[in-house]
């Protein structure tokens, strides 16, 4: 019955997604080439409100967009907006899919089993539950029925519509995000995937005691049930519960920059989706009053081979130390185009490939009319390897809660974003030293020769960024001093 429903609804968003899509095309083919940034801004929000509209897995493409490379500021910023939050559905269809799996109802698998929902999203929804004799408190994630039509319909949906985008506009192909969305959903609906990569995560941290994972309960799980540990925390983005609870915010800040850092580096993979409701903040259980961020959603990992890995941390370094020789051969082994060698320095750390910090205005000095904007995310996104979309996306993702956590009124770099990028420099220097990927193994299980060479070449690196800042402080310095003496002179 769910897919018969579904098959109606499939029909109406697809609708309303072509209508929305066709007026935002046929308003790019008809504007004046000055009035781009006007066109973007409206189309975005055309954009936006389509995927609220339709809501399900329009939301979550919408969210996929806005953190895609390349993709013009309006878009980013209207699509960030998206939350994944869908109506809850029916008892009784969830009920049939928990015996579908199982064989039994959730009242004999648990001793108590809430009906309504924690929380719903668009491929999901958790039900708290208390385990049958041990009494432990857990979160039984649910797939939601009739999912797998859903995903049929909508994914034929979009890529018609990218097919009719690019007819109309032969320079603009985003096919790849129809496959690459539809690659990300197919990990993020397996479940018991899920739960190993969960596993995986809390065994890499164990060795520290500010990131942390729920434990998971194999038996209670399959490909379309997860069941965890429950854990309470405030959402990362809920700074004034933060504040009530006596968490500092600029640990927790620094917490998931060393974490995001460490997988990415140092592990060899990385979650791939750190949006903020895939993150809380508490304080450690232990009574310590340490902060410890706690990951959720494990659906979607990047893995990163040797290769791939040792070059992010060759560029990380390079970008710190201002070599941009060694940004442009780190950006060939990560196999990016050579006409975007500045793409990952600047994706990474708003940062030219010699590493001068840039912002805006000098983005658009620097490439002027030629600046990235639907063409060039078009072209980025078919030639960049596929887990370096990832990648960036869940860097651009850290990078704003890092803002978010800190003062992001301030126009120039904050000290906690200078901080991200420090957390990315010195655990680039031990993925360098280290033999192979941690994996899942701690990073305390390093020998103590691997860990001097790590402090060794971190402090050689610092040195190195501080003697360049020391020399670009004088150089700006001196040049204020000429403009001065000029105004003078001229007085």
């Amino acid at each position: 019955m769910d897919d018969v429903v579904d098959v109606g609804g499939g029909a109406g968003r697809a609708v309303r997604a072509t209508v929305v899509v066709a007026s935002i095309a046929a308003e790019y083919k008809a504007r004046a080439g000055s009035a781009l940034e006007a066109t973007h801004a409206r189309g975005a929000t055309r954009l936006r409100a389509m995927c609220e509209a339709n809501g399900g897995l329009y939301v979550k493409a919408g969210q996929f967009v806005g953190a895609s490379g390349g993709v013009p500021e309006a878009y980013v910023r209207e699509l960030s907006r998206l939350q994944d939050d869908a109506a809850a559905a029916g008892r009784d269809a969830t009920r049939e899919l928990v015996r579908e799996e199982f064989g039994t109802s959730p009242e004999e698998l648990f001793e108590t089993f809430d009906d309504v929902p924690m929380a719903a999203a668009s491929l999901a929804q958790v039900h708290r539950a208390v385990l049958r004799g041990s009494g432990k408190e857990v979160a039984v994630k649910i797939q939601r029925p009739g999912l797998a039509s859903q995903i049929k319909s909508d994914i034929a949906t979009m890529r018609a519509l990218l097919r009719l985008t690019n007819f109309i506009f032969p320079e603009f192909d985003f096919g790849f995000m129809v496959s690459e969305f539809k690659s990300r959903l197919e990990k993020e609906i397996d479940f018991e995937a899920e739960g190993r990569n969960c596993e995986r995560a809390k065994k890499a941290f164990e060795d520290t005691p500010t990131v942390d994972s729920p434990s998971v309960f194999w038996d209670f799980t399959t490909k379309r049930v997860l069941t965890m540990e429950f854990i309470r925390g405030e959402k990362v983005t809920n700074t004034e519960a933060m504040r009530a609870k006596g968490i500092d915010l600029e640990k927790a800040a620094l917490a998931l920059s060393d974490c995001f850092a460490r997988m990415l580096l140092c592990h060899g993979f990385m979650h791939g989706d750190p949006h903020p409701g895939n993150l809380l903040v508490r304080l450690h259980p232990d009574g310590s009053g340490r902060t410890q961020v706690v990951l959720l959603d494990h659906g979607l990992y990047s893995e990163l081979n040797e290769d791939t890995r040792r070059a992010m941390c060759e560029l990380w370094e390079s970008i710190a130390v201002g070599d941009a020789e060694r940004a442009s051969r780190a950006s060939d082994a990560l196999r990016i185009p050579s006409e975007f060698s500045w793409l990952m320095p600047l994706t990474l750390a708003r940062k030219t490939p010699d590493g001068k910090p840039i912002d805006r205005e000098a983005l658009l000095k620097l490439f002027g009319d030629r600046r990235p904007g639907l063409g060039e995310a078009s072209i980025i996104g078919n030639n960049l390897p596929k887990e370096m979309m990832i990648v960036l996306r869940a860097n651009a993702l850290v990078r704003n809660l890092v803002k978010a956590l800190g003062d992001s009124r301030e126009k120039e770099m904050t000290a906690l974003e200078m901080k991200r990028q420090w957390s990315n420099v010195r655990y680039a220097s031990l993925g360098i030293v280290l033999p192979k990927a941690l994996g899942s193994s701690s990073a305390a299980r390093a020998s103590p020769l691997v860990k001097l060479r790590w402090r060794l070449r971190e402090l050689r690196v610092f040195l190195r960024a501080s003697r360049r800042a020391a020399r670009a402080l004088r150089a700006h310095r001196t040049s204020t001093m000429d403009v001065h003496s000029g105004n003078v002179v001229k007085s």
